[in-house]
């Protein structure tokens, strides 16, 4: 049963999409543009897969990885890219708060989210085995999101006589990771990486064990962003049109008042319209030169919070009610920043309780 649940969420994660638009150039004719977009890591990247599903139907666009957060937003920030394509939030180890500080500190604005789930696999040179393994290559998040595999499944988790620790070596993506493992000289020790399948391919390493992650359903949230004005801001969003009901939200961040209530106050803008709140997520403030721009002199004080909310846009919603909404808003928070709405596409799925045949396959297991 779990497995056809799989099956279905895999299904409905990667549905096939009929889109087929052109982007309109100058002189007016719908021709195919070239369109540069960015990624985080390398061909075979969790983001490099998220970032083909967005323009899987624009064949002109040409994809190029990064190595950095921060490199992707600098990219469309200048202008070399106009689209970039990172990571928000992750199902199992949670929010990615570089994401939320770099969109902060670019005028950017969100285009449209896609859910991936993640099947993670352990990936080494060929001929080594699962009892070979001594290191263990991935990124932080990745690293966190398989704990139960590798507490359980590797030798220094293993009961009996004492083996050699298992070492986790923090890398800036899964394609890093399969590429230090494939490069690895043969007296480093013995090293696997946490990657992807593409990656693993991609890398000439064998996989040893697929589908390790703590939760079957592990999905992370790639958002899809470009310049607040400019050309991406005049074009049609690079979302699949006739995804699975795909959800309209918008997401915002707000300074508030330290008083009693400020945070009551906001959110009751949305309560009181019945409007679905979808995630709220505070970050700290810091004082000076590093306040959000634009957020008047003397209100930024250390250990002030800045929050983000992400609600969901209610059907047939029109200007008018929108810019009420926004001014509402306004009047309860110091200081605003949109960062738009869009289509959301993520996978909805009832958690299921641990049933006591999983307790006794993670027992035979460990």
């Amino acid at each position: 049963e779990q497995e056809s649940k799989r099956q279905r969420v895999e299904s409905a994660s990667e549905a096939p999409v009929l889109l087929d638009f052109r982007f309109l150039v100058p002189g007016g004719s719908a021709t195919p543009k070239q369109v540069e977009a960015v990624y985080i890591g390398d061909e075979g990247s969790l983001a490099h897969v998220a970032a083909v599903r967005f323009f899987k139907h624009l064949p002109a666009t040409r994809l190029s990885g990064v190595g950095s957060f921060s490199a992707a937003f600098k990219a469309v920030a200048s202008g070399k890219a106009l689209y970039g394509v990172v990571p928000i939030e992750n199902s199992a180890s949670g929010t990615l708060h570089s994401t939320y500080d770099l969109m902060l500190q670019h005028d950017v604005v969100i285009g449209g989210e896609l859910g991936v789930r993640e099947v993670y696999c352990l990936c080494a040179k060929p001929g080594v085995s699962l009892h070979d393994v001594t290191r263990v290559l991935s990124h932080p998040n990745i690293l966190e999101a398989c704990t139960t595999f590798l507490s359980t499944r590797l030798p220094s988790g293993r009961p009996g006589p004492p083996e050699p620790s298992l070492e986790t070596v923090p890398t800036i993506s899964t394609t890093e990771a399969a590429k230090r493992v494939n490069n690895e000289a043969a007296s480093a020790g013995i090293s696997a990486a946490i990657a992807t399948k593409e990656a693993a391919q991609r890398h000439s390493l064998s996989i040893i064990a697929e589908d390790i992650g703590n939760d079957a359903f592990l999905e992370t949230r790639y958002i899809l962003f470009h310049l607040r004005s400019g050309e991406a801001a005049t074009l049609p969003t690079p979302f699949p049109r006739d995804a699975l009901s795909p959800l309209r939200k918008r997401s915002a961040c707000f300074a508030l008042r330290n008083e009693p209530q400020a945070v009551y106050k906001l959110l009751s803008c949305f309560a009181l319209r019945n409007i679905d709140v979808l995630k709220v997520e505070t970050r700290p403030m810091a004082a000076g030169l590093r306040s959000p721009p634009g957020l008047p002199n003397g209100t930024a004080r250390l250990w002030d919070y800045l929050f983000y909310v992400e609600f969901a846009v209610p059907p047939g919603q029109t200007k008018a009610i929108d810019n009420r909404l926004w001014e509402n808003l306004s009047e309860f928070s110091l200081w605003q920043r949109d960062f738009g709405s869009y289509p959301s596409q993520l996978t909805v799925i009832e958690k299921q309780p641990q049933t006591w045949s999983d307790m006794v396959d993670m027992m035979t297991k460990s």
